[in-house]
Formats: structure tokens, sequence, C-alpha cells
């Protein structure tokens, strides 16, 4: 599976907190992509960060099994 892809399973604000900080984006900037409040993308990029380490396990065990 692509990296794409694995973003692709996220939900649509995690991804793209992700994306945004990839290419250095700082939290305020983040928030004001995402309305919500600088406080609250700590938070969200760590429940994104695991939700991707989730999603990239699943894919090497999938691709394990072949």
């Amino acid at each position: 599976m692509t990296e794409s892809a694995m973003f692709d399973q996220l939900p649509r604000a995690h991804a793209l907190a992700l994306r945004l900080r990839a290419l250095g984006a700082d939290t305020e900037l983040v928030a004001e992509c995402l309305g919500i409040d600088t406080e609250a993308v700590g938070p969200l990029l760590e429940v994104a960060a695991a939700k991707l380490r989730r999603a990239e396990a699943a894919a090497h065990e999938e691709q394990d099994g072949l």
C-alpha cells in the first residue's frame, strides 16, 4: 500500500494536519486550515500519527501475509 493510500484511510482532518505539518506548517496555520483552536492541534496530530502508524502496520501485516 502506498503512503498516499494510507493517508486516504485517515479522517480528512487527520490526513490534512499530518500533511501540513510535514510541509513545515506551524501550529497556527494548521489550526487555521482546519478551523480549530491552536490548543487542539497537538492532540489532533498525536491521534493522527497513531492512526497512520496503525494503517502502516496493517499494510505491512497484509503484505507479509501474501
